[in-house]
């Protein structure tokens, strides 16, 4: 099988020549991320360039708001010793609408410090602008696509509604407002759903395919949301997008972080036909075991290998866990991969250590199955 094949028939819970490796975030195909990385990232881009199966992600242009009507902004930047404060202005027809984030200047994760929605009266200039279906240029798709060929897959990102909510108004004031003002929450997200919806429609008919990626549905897991939460503000929203994108034979791939348990069959009721990262305690709730009994006949389960552990696990337990999550799996519908990516600018001998042993066990399987 080819990467592409593997992949996707792997995703399609059909038998593969051997499990998919998926190191995720490390990108041998791209010569610029490779020219930016220490010398430290050498083994491991060397080890995924033999035997990964890549994946990568192209995302239609939506607009703001998913509205192709354009939105005049202004910007600025101040210093602030260690970072740089980046300001954005929306002027919209109900009025402005402003934003503030951080980003490090000693190569830290950037932070968002204001976010667009601070009450009630920003929802009604969010809304202000008028809407107009986004046509967006799909020739950057077919670009990606043909220049991995059979080496991978790529994804089409979808920017879903709870994405939307999410990064208007942030954790804390949307986990208010489903309280407190859940109704006009809910109705927010359903305008945002179904211009969601047509934007997703059009990019089917332009021939974009067959497998679509969402994330954005641990904004509302538990424990900062209630399962209840969850079934209306993901799953009933997004069967929808699900039946879209299945009507046309494509796929659907979640990624969702957090502890899951609570609200794991879910994902197969909304229609993901794969699920990642599937996080073990302590930084989840789910075990491969416990996933796989539940819902692996329905969704491909990808990662379970928590990339904490991959950065200071020993190697010896994370050699034993990989072959543990093959035995569960039986090497079908299911992918090997970690739960994020590399995030430092150096690899530790040790991390290095366990990102081969890990492309090591998947390779030994292999060579075992063909025996």
């Amino acid at each position: 099988m080819t990467s592409r094949e593997r992949l996707l028939a792997a995703l399609r819970l059909q038998p593969v020549d051997r499990v998919p490796l998926h190191v995720r975030g490390v990108r041998p195909w791209d010569e610029q991320w490779v020219a930016t990385r220490d010398a430290s990232y050498a083994p491991v881009i060397a080890a995924v360039a033999e035997h990964g199966d890549y994946v990568d992600w192209w995302g239609a242009p939506a607009g703001t708001f998913y509205s192709a009507t354009p939105v005049p902004t202004d910007g600025w930047t101040e210093d602030r010793e260690d970072w740089v404060a980046h300001y954005t202005v929306y002027h919209t027809p109900g009025g402005d609408l402003r934003t503030m984030s951080l980003s490090s200047k000693r190569g830290l994760p950037g932070m968002q410090m204001e976010f667009m929605v601070k009450d009630l009266d920003d929802l009604d200039k969010v809304l202000s602008v008028p809407y107009e279906p986004s046509r967006p240029d799909c020739a950057g798709f077919f670009a990606k696509t043909e220049q991995m060929g059979e080496r991978g897959l790529i994804m089409c990102g979808i920017h879903n509604a709870i994405s939307m909510m999410h990064g208007l108004m942030g954790s804390e004031r949307l986990a208010l407002w489903s309280i407190m003002e859940r109704q006009r929450i809910l109705d927010l997200l359903w305008t945002f759903h179904r211009r969601c919806l047509e934007h997703v429609e059009y990019v089917i008919s332009q021939g974009v395919g067959p497998c679509f990626a969402m994330n954005g549905e641990e904004y509302v897991t538990p424990p900062l949301h209630s399962p209840r939460d969850f079934r209306e503000f993901v799953v009933e929203p997004e069967q929808e997008l699900a039946a879209a994108i299945h009507r046309a034979g494509h796929l659907l791939h979640i990624h969702c972080h957090g502890p899951l348990s609570d609200v794991l069959e879910e994902f197969a009721t909304l229609g993901a036909d794969c699920l990642h990262p599937l996080e073990a305690p302590p930084m989840g709730d789910v075990t491969l075991v416990d996933a796989k009994r539940r819902i692996g006949a329905r969704i491909c389960l990808e990662g379970n290998i928590q990339i904490g552990d991959i950065y200071a696990g020993k190697t010896a337990d994370l050699v034993a866990e990989m072959e543990h999550n093959l035995r569960v799996t039986g090497g079908q519908g299911y992918i090997v991969c970690p739960t994020a990516s590399p995030h430092t600018a150096v690899l530790t001998e040790l991390t290095v250590r366990n990102y081969l042993a890990m492309i090591e066990v998947v390779v030994r399987a292999a060579d075992v199955n063909r025996v």
